[in-house]
């Protein structure tokens, strides 16, 4: 049960995050706050967790004391220089004498890249809305060209803004919804046609 050590949730208002760890040739752990408690999933296996820092305040890492399930460990755990994009998401996790490399992912990142590969293999891509909001600016137009990664709408959802990113590199073919509309989750926002 190593891979429950790459806990890091994503810092937001409200009282549930959820972040995802995954080794790069091992299994998902989805590791999700509720009630004030971090809990990870693990093969339908879902377990009680506390972590705490023990020693350790650089950017080469520390040790933490980690409690799963009434069980006592000491992992080591430090951030991986990386040249591409997952540069601030990767990190060793050293545990039992063992070292894992994980790469961490927050909800919005997993669903982008979901809708980026599915849009590379179809030719477009569509930005849905990834939970009920009211749409409070789409800072681009049909027609427009974006990047992969480039605010196409704002919504505001639970107190909070977040920008809807396009998936893929392309053009804007169409925006189904207007400033001021209420949207639902898993609602198509967008349409971006690759180049």
């Amino acid at each position: 049960m190593p891979y429950v050590t790459a806990v890091k949730t994503q810092r937001a208002a409200g009282p549930q995050h959820t972040s995802t760890a995954t080794d790069l040739t091992g299994p998902t752990v989805t590791i999700a706050r509720e009630q004030g408690k971090l809990q990870a999933t693990l093969d339908a296996q879902t377990f009680t967790l506390d972590w705490q820092r023990i020693a350790g305040q650089d950017t080469s890492g520390g040790r933490y004391s980690l409690l799963i399930a009434g069980t006592s460990y000491e992992v080591f755990v430090r951030r991986l220089p990386q040249a591409d994009e997952q540069s601030s998401r990767t990190y060793e996790i050293q545990w039992n004498g063992q070292a894992f490399e994980v790469t961490v992912e927050d909800e919005r990142t997993r669903l982008l890249e979901g809708l980026a590969r599915a849009g590379a293999a179809s030719g477009a891509a569509k930005v849905q809305a990834p939970m009920p909001g009211l749409v409070v600016q789409i800072p681009v137009a049909a027609g427009d060209t974006v990047e992969a990664g480039q605010t196409v709408i704002v919504l505001e959802a639970m107190k909070m803004e977040n920008d809807l990113a396009a998936p893929i590199a392309g053009t804007v073919k169409e925006l189904k919804v207007h400033k001021g509309d209420t949207v639902d989750n898993g609602q198509v926002l967008a349409t971006i046609e690759a180049h």
